[in-house]
């Protein structure tokens, strides 16, 4: 039977086999057991010596692959079906997102990571060719494995900025995020993937750090979920996304295909989180905030839990980008907020349902909704004078302005709603 060595770091964690029809199987190793540092895959597949199979085994790997048309194109690059989970794992799961790495037998962790040094002309090629996955590289293999449905890559930025592709099991510590190029009627969606990150942080979200590369006309991420150990190594940290958690498939990561609504992730990370008041409080301000930068496409695998020790929190927000300047793209939320995803429709009665099923009080939304708006209105100048600076293509310019000029109405438009919900309570006190 096939398998693959799970490792967290240079420690063996457990055993994917392949299977049969019944799915893959997970066991476990008994050193990961009674290791002081040992931390379940999922709440799913908690530490246990049972052998685990079925849903929530394929759930869990199935969510580190990429999806749509990345996930064909390397299936096809490497002759590996899109369903057979264990081969591309693989081949491709060296360098996924969270603490573990999966290798095949035969094949362990180096003591000291091997990296192949590039330049950004060398990445520029690959992502024209390969979509950003290093398929030609001779000798030890580039193994990185993204979810999501966009081309990206994992690279390895030092000190001195230079750049590096992680080679077997090797951590990154970046993700380079080009706009996407096979879609003509989704233009410079790198420059608004970073504009949106950038005002996010400015409006003082917890989310991942992103900088614009002119050079490479892609938003580079700086991984959240990596740091640099005792040893001066980088070392991966524990999360799950959503879908990991719910032990659901990526193909159900959105409400409108059976996947987990506002209130179950809401109920799903509260449930988990070390500091729950704080976390209700974050993902209120996350879908407050999509909504006013039209950010359209938050589903279950845009929230993720990062576990630390024995303590979980949300981790911090990523993939913020404004889908609603695309007129091909959904003009309607992902998420349903109080029973309503089309923003002309969206009333503050849609807010107020909101909280009650998110079990806050309504004044609460209220406030955040207020405050993130003047939070907002007074860091998208300096965002967009920022971004500007770094970019001299007009197109990106245009993208940038065409932002712009939707969240300063979404701003006038949320405003005003909640000018006439004050106006209604101020009569019927009255």
């Amino acid at each position: 039977m096939q398998r693959l060595n799970v490792y967290a770091g240079n420690i063996l964690v457990g055993h994917l086999s392949a299977g049969d029809a019944t799915g893959m199987i997970f066991v476990y190793a008994h050193s990961w057991l009674t290791h002081e540092a040992a931390t379940p895959l999922s709440p799913d597949i908690p530490l246990s010596e049972q052998k685990f199979q079925g849903e929530q085994v394929t759930s869990f790997f199935e969510n580190l692959l990429p999806e749509g048309d990345v996930l064909n194109f390397i299936s096809k690059a490497v002759h590996i079906s899109p369903t057979n989970i264990f081969g591309l794992l693989e081949r491709f799961g060296g360098d996924t997102a969270g603490a573990f790495s999966l290798l095949p037998d035969g094949m362990c962790p180096s003591d000291e990571p091997h990296y192949l040094p590039v330049t950004a002309d060398v990445i520029l090629q690959w992502f024209d060719r390969s979509r950003g996955i290093p398929l030609d590289i001779t000798g030890e293999q580039a193994r990185m494995s993204l979810s999501g449905a966009q081309d990206k890559m994992t690279v390895l930025i030092d000190a001195k900025g230079a750049l590096s592709i992680p080679l077997g099991a090797s951590p990154s510590s970046h993700i380079i995020k080009p706009s996407i190029s096979h879609r003509g009627d989704v233009p410079n969606t790198a420059i608004n993937e970073a504009m949106i990150m950038m005002l996010a942080r400015e409006v003082k979200l917890d989310v991942a750090e992103v900088r614009y590369a002119s050079e490479l006309g892609a938003v580079i991420v700086t991984r959240y979920d990596r740091e640099i150990g005792r040893n001066g190594l980088l070392r991966r940290l524990h999360q799950n996304d959503l879908c990991q958690v719910l032990g659901i498939p990526s193909s159900k990561k959105y409400e409108s295909e059976g996947g987990p609504s506002l209130q179950a992730c809401f109920k799903a990370v509260i449930e988990r989180s070390a500091q729950p008041a704080l976390a209700k409080k974050r993902l209120i301000e996350w879908v407050v905030f999509n909504v006013l930068v039209g950010n359209m496409d938050g589903h279950a695998k845009n929230l993720s839990l990062m576990s630390i020790g024995e303590s979980t929190k949300l981790a911090p927000f990523y993939d913020l980008v404004c889908t609603a300047v695309y007129p091909n793209l959904s003009q309607k939320f992902a998420f349903k907020i109080g029973g309503e995803n089309r923003p002309r429709w969206m009333m503050s009665r849609h807010w107020d349902r909101f909280a009650i099923e998110t079990d806050t009080k309504p004044q609460f939304v209220s406030k955040v909704l207020a405050d993130l708006i003047k939070r907002t209105e007074s860091a998208l100048p300096i965002v967009v004078e920022r971004l500007q600076q770094l970019t001299v293509k007009p197109d990106e310019r245009l993208m940038i302005e065409t932002i712009e000029k939707y969240i300063y109405h979404s701003l006038l438009q949320m405003k005003s709603r909640l000018k006439d919900k004050t106006s209604e309570s101020t009569t019927k006190d009255q």
